[in-house]
């Protein structure tokens, strides 16, 4: 720095020595308003006047002449210097800044953990390592619970979900029944999705015990939109499936019924995902008629010691989202039409990227419905 400063407003100084008439001499300074001063001339004969004027002027010229040498010196020493400015000082707060930024990220990344990543995947920045890498954990398995998230695979991904332990207890209408159920399903694009469903092979209870397959439901699933935090909107999602009779024997059939349900996703304070159906079903009743009814569905999840395991709660109000209840089978209009309503929990263990282990326990809070719901299960990311 001090040599920029000498450059800077000596250099011209040094150079000006170097101009005809920069000189100094011994003559005084004409100022503003002031006329110049005039010798009187001297006379031819005054010698000793004359020797003594010669020798002052040889001794200033002598004198500049060493400060305009000392000048161009000092001048080349600065034209010439190869010397770096001095590094700039040490930010005394970058270290502070540093650790601030460090916990500002862990916090975003503790606050956008869960269903709020899913929304996040499909950003333009994230979305071609959503669709390249394998992930149970994104969309996540559907059968672990009794709502379906809004969420859909990437295109060309797919799962396989089978819960081979589901069992649902005897209630008014419908006896104990046993089922192994399995969910497929392809991203046929990054917001559709094609899956299949059914409750497999299958045991009823009752007076007369039954061993058979269940009917095959087509379903298909759309993603509207992501979730919006900033406007507390949660993600949505549009499902529809027909039940069928394919492969299903007598026993186990109920006449081809639709369902559709609008599907959402929403992160809450604490790390709580809150997810919720709602929608409608149609049932068959003993007599063969066909019934519409409302259905909800909802849960409740959030990590638990670890981000790989999380515990929810749960529950349905007359559907689940899927087809995998036993059938009422009452005359409705005898009583009423009888309601379901269940509620319990379970856990979500995600192994692995690829691999996904689940269980719950539930229970009817009305006659209509099973006493007891339980099933085990594990999904498979491709």
């Amino acid at each position: 720095m001090e040599s920029l400063l000498a450059y800077k407003y000596w250099l011209p100084v040094l150079l000006c020595l170097e101009l005809p008439g920069c000189a100094m001499t011994g003559n005084s300074v004409v100022t503003k308003n002031q006329a110049p001063s005039v010798d009187p001339a001297t006379p031819q004969g005054e010698g000793s006047n004359s020797s003594t004027s010669t020798a002052a002027d040889s001794k200033a010229v002598d004198s500049n002449e060493q400060f305009r040498a000392f000048g161009r010196r000092r001048a080349a020493e600065l034209l010439d210097s190869t010397t770096p400015p001095p590094p700039p000082a040490a930010n005394a707060q970058q270290p502070f800044l540093d650790y601030g930024r460090e916990q500002g990220e862990d916090a975003e990344g503790e606050f956008f953990k869960g269903r709020y990543n899913r929304s996040r995947a499909r950003l333009p920045e994230n979305i071609e390592k959503w669709r390249t890498e394998p992930d149970i954990d994104n969309p996540g398995p559907d059968l672990a619970n009794f709502p379906n998230s809004a969420f859909t695979l990437p295109q060309g991904r797919a799962y396989i979900e089978m819960s081979p332990v589901a069992f649902y207890g005897s209630a008014l209408g419908s006896p104990a029944q046993y089922n192994a159920e399995f969910l497929l399903r392809y991203g046929l694009t990054d917001d559709i999705e094609l899956r299949l469903f059914s409750n497999g092979p299958s045991w009823i209870g009752g007076s007369e015990p039954t061993w058979g397959f269940s009917p095959i439901a087509f379903d298909t699933k759309i993603q509207l939109w992501t979730e919006k935090p900033a406007y507390f909107l949660p993600a949505a999602g549009f499902e529809a499936y027909l039940q069928t009779e394919w492969l299903g024997n007598k026993a186990f059939n109920s006449g081809m019924q639709p369902s559709f349900t609008f599907n959402f996703d929403q992160s809450l304070p604490w790390g709580v995902d809150f997810e919720y159906n709602l929608g409608a079903t149609r049932f068959q009743d003993n007599a063969g008629d066909n019934i519409w009814k409302f259905g909800f569905q909802w849960a409740f999840q959030r990590d638990l010691f670890h981000k790989d395991f999380a515990a929810f709660i749960h529950g349905y109000y007359n559907a689940a989202s899927l087809p995998r209840l036993p059938n009422v089978q009452l005359p409705y209009d005898a009583y009423k039409t009888p309601t379901q309503n269940a509620v319990g929990g379970g856990f979500i263990w995600t192994a692995s990227k690829r691999l996904a282990v689940y269980g719950q326990v539930s229970g009817g809070t009305t006659k209509f419905t099973p006493s007891v719901i339980g099933l085990f299960g594990f999904a498979v990311s491709f």
